[in-house]
């Protein structure tokens, strides 16, 4: 069978569990015979516009082939920024471009990870030729520019209205950096050390929300808005499959649109394999860890505050993070960034992981990461995660704030870490990129396997 996945783009120019999970997914596809293909948005021009389609030399990954097709002058890629040039994302490109690629490649299903960048009239080109269409959440784009639905430390309360909108996304880029951002030239220069520097200064600044001044007028309103959400709803339509991550994707998609095909099923990436072991855990000290970004949607803040508050009481833990926190406290432990094969390290001096998101996250590769170690999990009830989690091997926390991140770790004993360490090896299923493929392809592509 021929797969065309569009996604944002190939590694390492694109990075993060969208990316991730496209890779991994279609080099599986690739060693069970499958003709594999990446459409990504590229370059987009400052004189010439024009919407054409770039062949690049295949990408080899893991010894398979990946056909690479790059769309030149795609719709603009805002990321997690936000959009305020609404006009700019629902342009659309004349429909032969499209039709000239799927004649090109023709392909049986188009998986599609991301609405960022797309043309309409690529779906229509699709549907036309009678091409499956799945769609993988991966985030929440389609219903809030700002991907997360968070705002001033909190759910954002109005989503459905879209009334605050206009003041949560002027903190968009504009479209000439959206433009430099997606050319060849910032591909080549984005792992230099001062690029580097900069783009974490702006990140740690923006996911600390520092960045929004509330007391700007916005240029945009609410109306703007839910126009913009009624165009990704009318590409969301035009798919035959809407592949949810977890249960809470699925909830929150269908809070606000209506869908009559759609299934849910966990996922997981190349990394994953089953390392479950028994651990042992002393007495003298907590070792915790928290694998995300400083950010407030993730809940560092509020992993903080209970910290705080905890070492007021007693000095026998420590929280390791993988980044220079903003404030520095004696409990924390800094590390630089990680890669995959550091996980095992990782995790043998892991002793919790806690994963305290306020916002909906919608699945949670670090719960899967640790669960595969044996490392039991402290998350909130808005982790996707949370749905392969088997009973005893962690703490879901309802409604979660500082105290109650407190109270669950004042109550853990080395005893309890045990047991649920010990519930993790007996009872915890971890799934491979193998089986995880195989039901995408039979649920969601329709083929059987």
């Amino acid at each position: 069978m021929k797969i065309l996945h569009y996604a944002l783009g190939f590694p390492p120019y694109r990075s993060g569990g969208l990316t991730k999970f496209c890779v991994d997914l279609m080099v599986q596809q690739a060693k069970e015979g499958h003709i594999i293909a990446m459409l990504w948005p590229g370059q987009m021009g400052f004189v010439n516009k024009k919407v054409a389609i770039k062949r690049h030399k295949d990408v080899k990954l893991e010894n398979e082939s990946i056909q690479s097709f790059e769309v030149v002058n795609p719709l603009p890629i805002s990321f997690d920024e936000g959009i305020t040039d609404i006009a700019a994302f629902t342009k659309n490109a004349e429909k032969k471009v499209y039709e000239r690629l799927l004649d090109i490649f023709q392909a049986d299903v188009i998986h599609v990870h991301t609405l960022m960048g797309i043309h309409k009239s690529f779906l229509e080109a699709a549907k036309d030729k009678k091409i499956r269409l799945i769609f993988t959440t991966h985030d929440f784009f389609p219903i809030c520019p700002k991907v997360t639905m968070f705002r001033q430390g909190a759910v954002c309360d109005s989503a459905q209205t879209c009334e605050k909108c206009g003041v949560c996304n002027i903190t968009a880029l504009n479209l000439r950096k959206m433009k430099i951002l997606q050319s060849p030239i910032y591909r080549k220069l984005k792992d230099l050390a001062i690029v580097k520097r900069l783009r974490n200064q702006h990140r740690d600044k923006y996911l600390s929300e520092s960045a929004i001044n509330q007391s700007l007028n916005p240029v945009r309103t609410a109306d703007d808005y839910k126009r913009l959400r009624n165009f990704y709803y009318s590409l969301l339509k035009m798919m035959d499959m809407i592949h949810y991550n977890s249960r809470v994707a699925k909830t929150v998609y269908e809070s606000f649109f209506c869908f009559s095909n759609s299934c849910v099923i966990g996922i997981t990436h190349s990394d994953i394999k089953d390392n479950r072991k028994k651990k042992e855990y002393s007495s003298d000290k907590l070792r915790i860890r928290y694998l995300g970004p400083q950010s407030g949607a993730k809940g560092y803040f509020l992993l903080k505050k209970a910290l705080d508050k905890l070492w007021n009481e007693r000095q026998d833990f420590c929280l390791d993070v993988h980044f220079i926190p903003l404030e520095m406290t004696p409990y924390i432990s800094v590390h630089d960034r990680y890669s995959y094969v550091e996980l095992k390290g990782i995790f043998d001096k892991t002793d919790i992981l806690v994963v305290p998101s306020i916002w909906y996250e919608t699945f949670g590769f670090t719960v899967l990461e640790a669960l595969s170690y044996g490392v039991p999990v402290i998350m909130s009830e808005s982790v996707g995660a949370k749905d392969i989690l088997v009973q005893g091997a962690g703490v879901i926390v309802k409604d979660i704030t500082p105290e109650k991140i407190c109270t669950v770790l004042q109550n853990l004993t080395s005893e309890k870490l045990e047991k649920m360490n010990m519930e993790i090896v007996k009872k915890q299923s971890i799934m491979q990129i193998a089986d995880m493929a195989n039901q995408i392809e039979k649920v969601c592509y329709g083929w059987k396997v």
